[in-house]
Order: C-alpha cells, then structure tokens, then sequence
C-alpha cells in the first residue's frame, strides 16, 4: 500500500463535496483514497476546523496536472482522450461548484521539502498512530503564509533558483484564497513508518530547511547548501521509492 504524506488546510467555514471519482481515473493509480470517506476535523485554538476531502476535485486536478506534466516530457502515460476528459469534467465541475477548493495536498513516500517552509520548529507533534509514531505540523496560516512568501521572494532575488522558486509561488497561489482563521498541517501520516521512531522523533527537516532559508537571505549560499544537503540525503531512500513507482 502507498505511504503517503499530506499537506492540509483546515479553516471553519467549508464548501464540501461527497461527489464521485470518475471511474476511469481508477485505472490509472491516481486514486489514493477511498470514496466516501469523511472530512478530517480538529480542535484548534478553541475553535472546531474542518479539512473537506472534495476527491472528485482533487483527482481530476491531480490528474490533469499529471497529463500535462508528462505530455510535456513526451510520454503520454494517460492516453489523450482521457486526460481531455478529465480536463472537461474538471471545467465543468469548476462552473457548477466555483466556491470549492482543494483542501489538500498528497504526496506518496515522502514530504517535499517546499512544504517545511510554511512551519516553525516549534509546530512540531508527535502523535500515535496505528503502526508507532507519527509526525506533523501545525501553524496558523497567516504565518505559515507569511514565511512561505518570504521563501520565494528570497529564491526570486537571487535568481538562480528558478525550479524551486516556482514551487513555491504556487503554494502561495494554493494557499492565498483561504480565510485567516485557517490552520495549515503538514502531516507525515504514514510516511512516518519508513523511518526508525527515535529517528522520527528527532526529525529536524524543518529546522534544517529554515536554517537554509535564513542562509540565502543572508547570502551564504556554502551554509545553505549544506543545510538543503542534510535534508536531502535524509529523505534520499523516500525519494528513490517514490521514482522507481
């Protein structure tokens, strides 16, 4: 079974969506949910937030994405006429339901490293989950919006982080139409099970990406680099799992 890592946006007011997935994106593997499955909801600073799941616009998004992303590579993974479909069906959802949105980012067996730029060390937990320990991160989302913006006009400066810039500029896009009073949680989920649990536990790819950051504003691009380097060589067994599939 896929691992996967999720980055949420939990705010108190939501437009959600029970609709179904088309059935031909099963055929794919682009499905790494079950249908019908509730929201997640949490208690935050005394208030009740809630993180729609809306998988029939989440899936066709991701699936759109995914042709274009390989048509433009030239490898047609999702035959045409299905990544056309997907596009309409997307459109047309879009019409019928504007005020929806993607609540959720997923990513299979690993955490991209742009996503611990929108958290401080300190919004760190453990948690217990079925197979050990578990990690995540919460922050409000004015903060975690506000380092973000910051990340990318950093890299932007510089000029010579093209990639990871724009990155980051679409979460800033993703994460701009949300209200205020949300709250942004990154959550290793089952991610978490690929690592030792004292190994988990200790985990400080966020202090080390912040550190990073903090190197390139200052123009120390040696301290960075080996900063991003850490990182990087931590998740390096994640990451091969995730290309080989």
């Amino acid at each position: 079974m896929t691992k996967a890592a999720y980055l949420r946006v939990y705010s108190p007011e939501v437009a959600a969506s029970d609709a179904p997935v088309p059935g031909f994106v099963r055929t794919y593997g682009l499905l790494s949910e079950e249908a019908g499955q509730a929201g997640w909801s949490v208690e935050w600073d005394g208030r009740r937030l809630t993180c729609p799941r809306n998988l029939r616009l989440r899936v066709l998004e991701s699936t759109v994405a995914f042709a274009n992303t390989y048509r433009g590579m030239g490898a047609g993974l999702i035959p045409e006429g299905s990544a056309e479909a997907a596009d309409a069906e997307l459109k047309a959802y879009r019409r019928a339901n504007p005020e929806h949105r993607s609540h959720v980012l997923v990513s299979a067996w690993h955490v991209p490293v742009r996503w611990f730029v929108g958290f401080d060390p300190s919004d760190k937990e453990v948690y217990d989950g079925p197979n050990g320990p578990r990690l995540r991160y919460r922050a409000d989302i004015e903060p975690a919006r506000r380092r973000i913006a910051n990340a990318h006009r950093v890299l932007v400066n510089l000029g010579v982080f093209a990639g990871p810039a724009e990155e980051l500029s679409h979460l800033v896009d993703w994460l701009q139409p949300f209200s205020a009073d949300s709250m942004l949680e990154l959550d290793y989920a089952s991610v978490s099970e690929l690592f030792d649990p004292q190994e988990l536990v200790f985990d400080d790819s966020c202090e080390q990406i912040q550190e990073s950051v903090r190197s390139l504003e200052a123009g120390d691009m040696l301290a960075a680099g080996e900063c991003y380097g850490r990182v990087v060589t931590r998740w390096a067994p994640a990451f091969s799992v995730t290309f080989s599939n």
